[in-house]
């Protein structure tokens, strides 16, 4: 098992700012080292070929010298070898001090023998001078024919053991790589330590800004940093961070609509509840007369019937919410379920007061529907005019063919509907204020499953209102072929209501089953 300190230095190690210091600062001393190496292999050589040639030019201006030395002689002064070799001598000393600064050796090549040998006479000097003996450099030789009146002198010049800077130059160059590696190594890792900043500060403020973001502050977003990479990963999370507040943000709207929708759902149930038990435990009394019990029992079956559709249209929203709300689609005549609408009301009109009036074509409007939704769709939108609409009023439903689509148009002179309360009216139990009475008699579901109806056949609904002059919901059902139809059945992947104010359409984002009776 692995220690606490060796798994605190492999972490230590994991960080990308200490990594990336490492790595510079590894790249740096491997730089030097190959060039420190490279240098010690090449200079020694180098200085020692420099220092053999100076050697060889040295050698042959011994030669020069030692042929200018006895030329200015008189020839008894060099004819024999021991009168010429005090000035051989001479020669040869004042090559090895001020032209060589190496040992000079002159020797007669007939018979071998040492003419004269010397050394620098000032090697203090030289050494001050950063001059030392360096004994690796190859002695080098020259043969020379001084030709003199009446003599010939065969010698050879051999200059060697030189002083020289070599080893000064080559220490020199080691103190300055080893200078130039520290500085280097330092300059290295405080570059690394400045990109690891620039590098990982950003991702540090990623970091931190996701973290907050964890914690629940969904309006958190990373800012650009500079760095194209991290702006990107930056962009991102910026994106993820808009979905995922969008998303809580719709859940939360789903939570707070399915609280309103359990209340009033309750409410809604509570009402015919409320009154049947009433009923019953006035007739369980026994004091009430026959006619009392039965306006009891008619009222009981108006509650009942009241619940049973209640009942049938929350069944039917939650159909179409999980997607499992089938449609019959065939081809038909439109104007036969909008025409059996119309008839089914026509006494429902005469009681309220109302004329109703149905406008069709003459020919047949051919179309692939599902009947009894089309029924139930013209049912809810007359139903709804004819409630709201006062005694005298007028309920006109028009259906036009086109080439792209079927047109069904129910007009009320009711009371209208406040442009304010127009983007809520298809949320389901939303029940407008400008409707007087008949808003307590409605539920809020009509205009719900109206327009998930038409969004299921493909289409869209539009309601024109305007207060005090009525309202006109238009139900758009294009002509699509049975195979689009089938991947229509999720009304929430289809487009929304549009609601026109000023003869202009616009997109109502109401949630996917929700509408609501008209006010």
């Amino acid at each position: 098992m692995p220690s606490r300190r060796s798994s605190a230095t492999s972490g230590f190690l994991r960080r990308l700012d200490v990594r990336l210091v490492l790595a510079l600062s590894s790249v740096a001393f491997v730089a030097l080292l190959v060039s420190g190496i490279a240098l010690s292999q090449f200079l020694p050589d180098y200085f020692a070929k420099q220092a053999e040639s100076r050697l060889s030019s040295a050698a042959r201006s011994t030669a020069i010298l030692i042929q200018d030395t006895l030329e200015r002689l008189d020839a008894n002064r060099y004819s024999s070898a021991p009168a010429r070799q005090a000035y051989v001598q001479k020669a040869a000393q004042l090559a090895a001090t001020s032209i060589a600064e190496a040992t000079v050796a002159v020797y007669y090549r007939d018979d071998g023998s040492l003419a004269a040998v010397a050394t620098p006479a000032n090697p203090s000097q030289l050494r001050s001078q950063g001059l030392l003996p360096d004994p690796d450099v190859t002695p080098r030789a020259w043969d020379s024919t001084v030709a003199l009146p009446g003599l010939e002198l065969r010698i050879r010049i051999v200059v060697s053991d030189p002083y020289t800077s070599r080893a000064a130059t080559l220490g020199q160059v080691r103190g300055t790589l080893i200078a130039a590696g520290v500085i280097a190594v330092i300059g290295s890792l405080l570059l690394g330590v400045l990109a690891a900043r620039r590098l990982t500060g950003p991702i540090s403020t990623l970091r931190r800004v996701s973290a907050r973001l964890a914690l629940g502050e969904l309006d958190q977003r990373a800012a650009p940093s500079g760095v194209v990479e991290i702006d990107q990963l930056a962009a991102q999370f910026n994106v993820m961070a808009d979905r995922l507040a969008e998303s809580l943000r719709m859940l939360q709207a789903d939570r707070d609509r399915l609280r309103e929708f359990i209340a009033d759902v309750s409410h809604e149930l509570r009402t015919p509840i409320a009154a049947l038990r009433t009923f019953n435990d006035l007739q369980a009394d026994g004091s009430i007369d026959d006619a009392t019990r039965a306006e009891f029992i008619d009222r009981s079956r108006e509650q009942l019937r009241r619940l049973e559709w209640l009942s049938t249209n929350l069944l039917d929203l939650s159909r179409i919410e999980a997607g499992i709300f089938p449609l019959d689609v065939r081809d038909g005549d439109l104007r036969e379920p909008v025409r059996s609408v119309v008839e089914a009301h026509a006494e429902m009109a005469e009681e309220h007061g109302v004329t109703l009036t149905a406008a069709v074509p003459g020919e047949i409007v051919a179309l692939r529907f599902d009947r009894e939704r089309i029924v139930q769709l013209v049912n809810n939108l007359v139903g709804n005019a004819l409630k709201f609409t006062p005694r005298g009023g007028q309920v006109d439903v028009q259906l036009t063919d086109t080439p792209s689509e079927a047109l069904i148009e129910v007009r009320d002179t009711g009371p209208g509907i406040p442009e304010a309360e127009l983007p809520r009216i298809f949320e389901r139990f939303y029940r407008g204020t400008n409707v007087g009475e008949a808003r307590a008699s409605g539920s809020g579901l009509g205009l719900a499953i109206a327009r998930s109806i038409v969004e299921m056949h493909g289409g869209s609904i539009d309601v024109v209102s305007a207060v005090g002059r009525g309202t006109s919901f238009r139900a758009h059902l294009p002509r699509l072929s049975e195979p689009m139809l089938g991947m229509l059945v999720r009304p929430e992947q289809q487009p929304r209501a549009r609601v026109i104010e000023g003869g202009v359409a616009r997109q109502l984002e109401a949630p996917a089953a929700a509408e609501a009776t008209e006010p």
